[in-house]
Formats: C-alpha cells, sequence, structure tokens
C-alpha cells in the first residue's frame, strides 16, 4: 500500500479524495492546506488528517499530489523530493527553464518519480482517438473559455494552450522548426486570444488557437492524415473519424461517430502513477517532457511579444 498525502484544499479537492480512494494500493496519509481558512474542519468533518506543516505531511507519506495554489507548485515539488518522496503534481510545475531543470535534477538525484497531470491525455474522446493516429501531417486545435469578467493576468499560452502544446508534442515527437505567433490584448494586461502555428522538422504542422474571452466553451482537436481527418471533442465526448474509402468502390468518404464516455479523467491518471510505482516504471507524463512543453510556451510567448506594438 503507497500512503499519498495531498497538498492543498480547494473546489477541485473532493474530486481527488474520492480517487484516491478508489485506486487499489493508493492510501491517504493527509492534507496540507495553509490557505484554507476551514481546512481543518472540513478534514475532522470528513475524518482525514490535518497537516499544518508540510514536512510532517511528507514524514507520513511515500508521496504527495500537490494541487495548491501554483505558485506554490516549485516550492512544494522541490521540498517534497528533496524528502525523496514520489510527486503528482498538476500543471503548471514551473514558471522558467531553470526551476524546471532543478526539479529534473532533484528528482534524478533522488532517484523519485514525478508525474505531471495533463488532464486532457486522458480525456476519453482523446484516448478514443489514439489507435487511429499514426503520422498526422496537420494538426488543429481550439481552446476557449467563455468570458466571466475576472481579470486574469496569467498568459493564455502558459494557462489554456499549454494543454494543447503538450498533446502535439507527445503526438509530433519531432524537434521545433519554426514558430508563427500573434496576440491580441481585450480586457486583460497580457494577451486574451493567441494563435500560433507550430511547423516541425518532420514536416508535421500544428495550428493552435486559446480564447479566454469566447462567447462559449470549446475544447477539441483535429487531425489530419494521409486519407484520414479525425476530430475529437473533449467537451460533448464524441469522436468524428472521416477516411476514405476503397478507390476500388468509388471515391465517396466513410464517416464514424462515436460516443465516449464521459469518464473522471484524474481517475486514469493516477492509476497511472500507482502503476508506475508498483512496477517501477517512467511516469505517463514526465518532468523531461514538461519541461519540453515549457520551452515551447515560451518561444510561442517570444514571438507574441516581438509584434507587440
Amino acid at each position: 500500500m503507497i500512503k499519498i498525502g495531498l497538498a492543498g484544499m480547494d473546489k477541485i479537492s473532493n474530486n481527488h479524495l474520492k480517487v484516491i480512494h478508489s485506486v487499489d494500493g493508493l492510501q491517504l496519509s493527509g492534507i496540507f492546506s495553509p490557505q484554507a481558512e476551514n481546512a481543518r474542519e472540513i478534514c475532522e468533518t470528513k475524518g482525514i488528517k490535518f497537516f499544518e506543516d508540510f514536512g510532517e505531511l511528507l514524514q507520513d507519506s511515500d508521496a504527495v499530489a500537490i494541487i495548491s495554489p501554483h505558485t506554490n507548485h516549485f516550492q512544494l515539488a522541490a521540498e517534497a523530493i528533496k524528502k525523496s518522496k514520489h510527486l503528482f503534481i498538476e500543471n503548471p510545475v514551473f514558471a522558467n527553464p531553470a526551476e524546471a531543470l532543478k526539479l529534473i535534477h532533484l528528482s534524478e538525484e533522488a532517484n523519485v518519480k514525478v508525474q505531471v497531470y495533463y488532464p486532457g491525455r486522458f480525456n476519453p474522446a482523446y484516448t478514443a482517438a489514439l489507435p487511429y493516429l499514426s503520422h498526422p501531417l496537420y494538426i488543429e486545435a481550439q481552446r476557449h473559455i467563455a468570458f466571466d469578467n475576472q481579470q486574469n493576468e496569467i498568459p493564455v499560452v502558459m494557462d489554456l494552450m499549454m494543454h494543447d502544446i503538450d498533446i502535439v508534442l507527445s503526438i509530433v515527437k519531432a524537434n521545433i522548426r519554426t514558430v508563427h505567433a500573434s496576440g491580441v490584448n481585450v480586457f486583460n494586461g497580457s494577451p486574451d486570444i493567441v494563435n500560433a502555428n507550430i511547423e516541425f522538422d518532420n514536416g508535421a504542422v500544428a495550428n493552435l488557437t486559446a480564447n479566454r474571452i469566447a462567447s462559449k466553451n470549446i475544447r477539441r482537436i483535429k487531425f489530419y492524415q494521409h486519407q484520414v481527418h479525425i476530430q475529437a471533442d473533449f467537451l460533448k465526448h464524441r469522436l468524428k473519424i472521416l477516411r476514405k474509402q476503397n478507390d476500388k468502390i468509388n471515391d465517396s468518404f466513410l464517416i464514424k461517430n462515436l460516443k465516449t464516455p464521459k469518464e473522471n479523467k484524474l481517475l486514469p491518471a493516477l492509476r497511472e502513477f500507482y502503476l508506475s510505482l508498483a512496477k517501477n516504471t517512467k511516469p505517463f507524463i514526465t518532468l523531461d517532457s514538461t519541461y519540453q512543453n515549457l520551452k515551447a510556451a515560451l518561444l510561442i510567448n517570444e514571438k507574441i511579444q516581438m509584434l507587440a506594438p
């Protein structure tokens, strides 16, 4: 049994608690949450051990899941790794390449496993698309969130677009050749709408759009490869496949629509984390791949800033 502690308590904490209890092999050791005003009372109500000190949580845990505010991620991650604790952490993990390299070095030195959580990789519509993907020539990703009239200074690329950057890099598996990007400030101090075009050494092209002031939520990604067009809708849980039929029959196209289940994306993610610990295998999403995502995001931001007036 692997004892896992939870660092952070917010509106998504209940989902983590439920999933941890449902994964065979994981046992919740307790919660550390300095931000939540009533964290202790909530823990007492649920019969969960509450820790006022993060170090004490680490002492009582084999691993820790960090869901605290993003500004604390790097600090808590570094402390946990130094104590030789395995880590399940939500993105963003680090703010710059120096922090990324520091955590990678610490994790290698401590010989611990770190899995980064990108929900999109576990979305049923996306995982259903994977068997049909071979060598995408063009990828188009749209990630829009409805405007909520709240000020948001977190760059769109580092927040919304990072999820699609992760998916694209995990599929293409090639070096970035060129990047073209533009952004528009509408209501906030940083761009609210960003479009990025990424060309890879293997000839693949990805076009990503992130919009935090949209009229409605959209999260979908399209893959175009030889004779096949695949579209995964993350919100509607649908997979659409457009495939050219045998030329000997006719020139029509075969369309397949698949309705995927609305599964809890955290559940397969934590199962993967547990399996990597139990079987001593490589984590599903590593710090190294997250570092590559960060470098791509920073390159996109750099291109946007070059065009800024």
